[in-house]
Order: C-alpha cells, then sequence, then structure tokens
C-alpha cells in the first residue's frame, strides 16, 4: 500500500508499530529499528519516524490501516455512509478541499482510470441513431451494426484501453473492419459524447486512429517468467484471476470481460464462449486442474463475497443487478486493468493486454501445436467452420483438444 503517514500523530503510529510487532509477528529486523529504539518511542523520548511507520504499514490491509487512521471499521461502512460524505463535500467547500485532496493522493491511479470511461446509455444510442439515418440505407446498417456490436462487445463502456485493444482484436481478424468500426467510433465521440462530455470526448476521439491496410501492430515480446512475475505481484483477487485465465486460455480481453459464471465448466474444465451469431469467432477453450482449484478455492468464494458487499451500488447507479451478478468478473473493469498495470510497474515492464493473447499463440506454435489448433483454442475459426473441420477435414475431438492444451499451454500456478 503506498499510504501518506506523514499526518499521523505519534499516538496513531505507536499503535501502528506495536499492532504490527505484535499481531502480526513482524521482525523488528523487518521494520528497521532495534528493540531499544521501540522502547524509546513507547516511552515518549522520540517520535516514530515516517519510514518506520511506512514500513509497518506495508503489513496492513487497507481494512485495518483505516481502521487505525479513522477508527471505523469499514466492514461497516456502506452506501449510506459514502453518499453522505459526498453530501457533505458538495456542501462544505474547506471539508471538499481536503476530501479531494485525499482522494487524489490516495486513489489517483484509480480515479484517473476510470475518468477517462464514458457508458453508453439507451439515450445515447437513440441519438446517433436518428444521426446516422440521414445516410444512404448500407450506410446507416453498416453503422448501426458496427456500433452496437463494439459496445456489446465491451460492456457498453469507452475507454482509451478498451477501444484501442479492441481495435487490434479485429484487425487480427479483418483490417477493413477494424477501420469502419472507428471511423464509427469517431463519429459517435464526436456528435454523442463532445456535446454532453467534451473532456472524457477529446481524450477518447484522440486515444485511437483509424488503422490503415498497411498497418501493422508488432506485440510486444513476453515470456512466461515475466508473466508469472506479474502474475505474483497482483493484489486484488479478480484482478489477479483475471489475468491467470488471460494468459492461460489466450482469449480476447473483452471476452473475459463480458464471461457469465454459466460458460465456465469447472467440472469439466471447459470455458464455453456461446457466441451468438456466426461473425462471433470463439469457440471453447479450457483450464488446467490447477486454475480450476485456484477458482474453487480462492476466487469464487472472494466473489461471492464482493456481489454480497456491492450489490446496492449497482442498483443505485442504475444498473441491472441480476445482470450484473451474472458476470464471472462483476468487479470494474478498469479497476482491474489499473491493479495489473501497477503490478506491470513493479514487475518493470509494461503492455497491453492485447500482447498477452499473442504469447499464447506464440507459447504453443514454438512447441510444435498446429496453427490450426491454436485458431481453434483461440476462437479464430466461427463454430461452423469448426464443425466441418472436425467431421470432414480434422477429425479431432473435443477430448483431444484438452490434451493439446493440458500439455502445451502455458501455466502460472507451477
Amino acid at each position: 500500500m503506498n499510504f501518506d503517514v506523514s499526518n499521523l500523530d505519534n499516538e496513531t503510529r505507536l499503535k501502528i508499530l506495536d499492532y504490527v510487532l505484535r499481531e502480526k509477528k513482524v521482525s523488528y529486523e523487518d521494520l528497521g529499528v532495534s528493540r531499544v529504539m521501540v522502547y524509546n518511542y513507547r516511552k515518549g523520548k522520540y517520535k516514530v519516524p515516517d519510514e518506520v511507520v511506512s514500513r509497518a504499514v506495508q503489513f496492513l490491509t487497507p481494512d485495518e490501516f483505516a481502521k487505525f487512521v479513522t477508527g471505523v471499521d469499514l466492514k461497516e461502512v456502506g452506501y449510506n455512509e459514502a453518499l453522505a460524505v459526498i453530501m457533505k463535500a458538495l456542501k462544505d467547500p474547506e471539508f471538499r478541499e481536503i476530501f479531494l485532496t485525499l482522494l487524489q493522493r490516495n486513489l489517483g491511479d484509480y480515479i484517473k482510470s476510470t475518468s477517462y470511461s464514458y457508458l453508453v446509455r439507451k439515450e445515447d444510442l437513440e441519438m446517433f441513431k436518428k444521426i446516422i439515418s440521414k445516410k444512404s440505407k448500407n450506410t446507416y446498417e453498416d453503422y448501426w451494426r458496427y456500433i452496437n456490436r463494439f459496445l456489446k462487445d465491451n460492456n457498453f463502456i469507452l475507454s482509451p484501453d478498451h477501444i484501442k485493444e479492441y481495435l487490434l482484436e479485429q484487425f487480427e481478424e479483418s483490417s477493413h473492419r477494424a477501420r469502419q468500426m472507428a471511423v464509427v467510433l469517431k463519429l459517435f465521440i464526436k456528435e454523442i459524447m463532445k456535446p454532453k462530455e467534451p473532456y472524457i470526448a477529446q481524450i477518447l476521439h484522440s486515444s485511437f486512429s483509424i488503422p490503415r491496410p498497411k498497418t501493422q501492430y508488432k506485440p510486444e515480446p513476453l515470456t512466461l517468467e515475466l508473466l508469472k512475475k506479474i502474475f505474483n505481484e497482483i493484489e486484488e483477487l479478480g484482478a489477479k484471476t483475471y489475468f491467470l485465465l488471460l494468459v492461460e486460455t489466450g482469449l480476447r480481453t473483452g471476452e473475459l470481460f463480458s464471461l457469465k459464471i454459466n460458460q465456465i465448466d469447472l467440472k469439466h474444465r471447459i470455458i464455453k464462449l456461446m457466441k451468438e451469431n456466426e461473425t462471433k469467432r470463439a469457440y471453447l477453450t479450457f483450464l488446467h486442474g490447477k486454475t480450476v482449484r485456484w477458482i474453487e478455492e480462492k476466487y469464487l468464494p472472494y466473489r461471492e463475497k464482493y456481489t454480497e458487499r456491492y450489490w446496492g451500488g449497482v442498483a443505485a447507479i442504475g444498473q441491472d443487478v441480476e445482470a450484473w451478478k451474472q458476470k464471472f468478473f462483476p468487479q470494474n473493469e478498469d479497476r482491474i486493468r489499473s491493479e495489473i498495470k501497477e503490478a506491470m510497474k513493479k514487475a518493470g515492464k509494461e503492455f497491453r493486454l492485447y500482447d498477452v493473447r499473442a504469447f499464447f499463440a506464440a507459447y504453443l506454435i514454438k512447441q510444435g501445436v498446429s496453427p490450426l489448433i491454436v485458431n481453434i483454442l483461440q476462437g479464430r475459426a466461427a463454430p461452423g467452420q469448426f464443425k466441418i473441420l472436425q467431421e470432414h477435414y480434422l477429425p479431432i475431438t473435443t477430448e483431444e483438444l484438452r490434451e493439446v492444451y493440458e500439455k502445451y499451454a502455458p501455466k502460472l500456478l507451477e
């Protein structure tokens, strides 16, 4: 945790130090102090230095730290309390200044990642429909299809990372489609977003360019060792599980964010994408045994507690609670991305999440796996095409695909 401890009074500093030493069983050496010096702190001879408190705080959970600083148990804090703080900030300029300073200091990265996002609403789409209806019939139908496909695949959220990664994934299959989608998105941002949110619209509009036929994006060269290091640096369990599946399945980032609970068969270790139309490419992929145990023992209990705690907030902002509860990753997508990027910084290398998909393909192919099998596992073969391959040209069963996956797919938990 990176909390500013400079404003803590000495009494709070001593409480933190004593708690970490006695309850957390942290050694004096790990805190960089001697027993004699701690004795002097307790007797009031010296103030506990910032550097000692900062080391001690690293052994606390965010809830524990908050309880020491505020005297409030965060488990008892709900949306009513959060709304009360916001209302006070609106009415009290002095409190607002302090409140915003604390937010920026302690949650600056999270605020930044979410502040560049825009949730597209029904009325936005209806307005866009009226605007493009003035175009020719074919252009209107193309634009309407592309904007709906993009928004549905990205949970109706526009953000720089969403747009860039999704266009890269589309370019992988069709440069023409990626170009047309980019044109439609530029128009949507200009006509719908700019009048309502000019600042965010400007950031989104300039965050991506329209792909050209000769455009070629080269993914960052990644290693399994680096990805394991990043995985170990991720703290939040939702982000950690997301990254685990991203590396071990090679699925598209949007496919994982859109994944529903009923699409994961833990008993048979299969992820079924269950796409709705023939233009969607994904079919199925698999999970390693250790990954299934991770999900069952660590992630699902955490997810259950998360949905129980936050469903009220989802309802408060007008979202469909039942649909939200069906998502395998109900956590805020920008929060997950932010957690992973923070881990990348700690590991010493930053790259787009899209690059993990390229790593998966390269990892299998280097081990001699047929590119056709890789395409099937990564969803580049449409469901109908896959069925034809199975029945006429490629006598391979789901079980045989699973065997290839288990033998050659990357593993983060080993």
